[in-house]
């Protein structure tokens, strides 16, 4: 069969002008809409619903609750956040289960494969692509394992995903060992592709000045503020440093944002630290380039793209030593990692960066070099998906 279209059945995609979720499953989208026809099946938002196009990619934002109720699966952070944050949301889900499964039917009929994103959707895409006859490839991401490991419910989700999909790609080798480990009956389904970044970021690291004289350094953390992202943890961080050695800007949005805002004035960080608050997805590389120092303090991760922008940009990295970061993040080449919790060692991260300009210089050059040399960039990463379509086509 010839590789004709492709349905991408996702619950996280930006379907309007306030979405924040799915950015890099749209960059991929966009990649992808350029090598075959492609079409996207999504939940829709209190914005946006129905059939329309974005850029190359038909976009269908399938209806399943009154309009201004649709918030479910857009809000930062996703189904699990919204689902932690109001119970009464439950009851929303399996409405849109059903339409996202019969939305994502009716593109399917005339689609060659059915790409899924997260096992909830690859068990939805599954059970199509038995029916239809269709071949089936399922991308797991960092929520997808963590919370497998920590849920009798989500890993039998996943096993059932594994079990229905033809090839299921995870983006971080830790992930795909897991899984092997796991889940070995299923290993031979297994494949890796690592997400990439947008170009303009690494035309900012090959345009990044290093050549500025010693000053306190300016810090970046980009993301949703929810609990995960241990936001927290480096406005603790700041407060043990003293003075104005650092600044920091926070770029993102979420339930967290007020509580991190007051925690920030407590500590007496007001003048030191900038919310920047939502931000357009084009306007993150241009943030990067003002900033010295990116910083990730999150508990948990699956392979976090934004470090991926952040190396690509030229600009050293302090992380969480978590898996899926460390991973991308080696100790003293491509930028600093800490113990997640452990406030004293990231204040001693912030501080060595903040006195050493070599440093700072020698990591980020490492960081972004890492980034070219794996040819880490979206077009990249959709040849790489189109093959495993053909592979499955026979094409």
């Amino acid at each position: 069969m010839a590789l004709q279209k492709v349905t991408l059945v996702t619950t996280s995609f930006p379907v309007g002008a306030r979405s924040v979720s799915g950015i890099f499953v749209a960059h991929l989208a966009d990649r992808l809409s350029e090598l075959v026809e492609l079409s996207v099946v999504t939940p829709a938002d209190t914005t946006s619903a129905g059939r329309f196009r974005r850029r190359a990619v038909t976009v269908v934002a399938c209806r399943y609750a009154p309009e201004r109720w649709q918030y479910l699966a857009h809000a930062p952070g996703g189904i699990p956040v919204a689902l932690r944050n109001n119970r009464w949301l439950y009851l929303w889900l399996p409405g849109m289960l059903l339409s996202l499964f019969t939305s994502s039917a009716r593109e399917a009929l005339s689609s060659s494969v059915i790409h899924a994103n997260w096992a909830i959707c690859g068990c939805l895409a599954g059970v199509l692509g038995r029916m239809l006859g269709k071949p089936v490839v399922t991308t797991l991401r960092g929520e997808d394992v963590t919370r497998a490991g920590r849920s009798t419910m989500d890993r039998l989700l996943l096993r059932t995903c594994l079990g229905l999909s033809n090839r299921v790609v995870s983006v971080s080798q830790n992930m795909r060992n897991w899984l092997a480990e796991h889940f070995n009956q299923y290993s031979d389904k297994l494949a890796l592709i690592e997400n990439g970044v947008d170009e303009a970021f690494l035309v900012v690291g090959a345009q990044r000045n290093h050549g500025n004289p010693p000053r306190a350094i300016h810090l970046i953390t980009v993301g949703s503020l929810i609990p995960r992202k241990g936001v927290d943890q480096i406005l603790r961080a700041l407060a043990r440093l003293g003075g104005a050695q650092s600044t920091l800007n926070v770029v993102g949005t979420g339930p967290e944002e007020q509580s991190l805002r007051e925690m920030a004035t407590s500590l007496g960080l007001a003048g030191r630290v900038t919310f920047t608050g939502r931000v357009e997805p084009g306007e993150v590389p241009a943030l990067l380039a003002e900033a010295d120092v990116f910083v990730l303090a999150s508990h948990s991760e699956g392979r976090p793209n934004v470090v991926l922008e952040a190396m690509a940009a030229g600009l050293p990295v302090i992380a969480s030593d978590i898996p899926g970061v460390s991973e991308i993040v080696e100790h003293g080449h491509t930028g600093l990692l800490f113990d997640d919790g452990d406030m004293v060692q990231l204040a001693r991260c912030i501080e060595t960066l903040s006195v050493d300009q070599a440093l700072q210089r020698r990591l980020g050059e490492e960081g972004r070099n890492r980034i070219v040399s794996k040819g880490l960039t979206w077009p990249n990463c959709a040849r790489k998906y189109v093959e495993v379509y053909r592979e499955l086509l026979g094409v």
